[in-house]
Formats: structure tokens, C-alpha cells, sequence
């Protein structure tokens, strides 16, 4: 696991959004009860006005909200 840093202008967050939920949409290359191998991981989307938020890629889908952790060392 890394961490990947970036900028995305405003403008092109609800693209961003949606190539996440497709790629979520991946299914696994063999069904296996004990690892679920479809597409996961973790984005923290940073907003000068709206602060921070959480966006969960996994089980399918891609989750968006309020972040479960304290990441705000992240804004530096």
C-alpha cells in the first residue's frame, strides 16, 4: 500500500468520481469466498472551503464521507 499524493481542480471531481465507480464496478478475475480481490482503497479529497471528506472504493461501489480518521497532517 502507498500513498499518492495529487491536485484535482474542482472542475474535473465529478469525473474523477465517476471513474471511480466504474472502476469499483471491476469484478473479480475468479470468485473466492476467503479474498475478495474486486478494486479498493482509500482517497482523501481535500477542499479549501469544504474541508476534508473520505472516499472507500470496495465491495463494488465507492462510498463518499466524513473522514473516520485524523488525516488533517495531510494537508500540510
Amino acid at each position: 500500500m502507498g500513498l499518492l499524493r495529487g491536485n484535482i481542480r474542482a472542475v474535473s471531481l465529478d469525473w474523477f468520481e465517476e471513474r471511480l465507480r466504474q472502476i469499483a464496478q471491476i469484478p473479480a478475475s475468479c470468485q473466492d469466498d476467503e479474498y475478495d480481490e474486486r478494486p479498493r482503497g482509500l482517497f482523501l479529497v481535500s477542499h479549501d472551503i469544504d474541508g476534508m471528506s473520505e472516499w472507500r472504493v470496495h465491495n463494488g461501489g465507492l462510498v463518499i464521507g466524513l473522514p473516520d480518521g485524523d488525516y488533517h497532517y495531510l494537508d500540510a
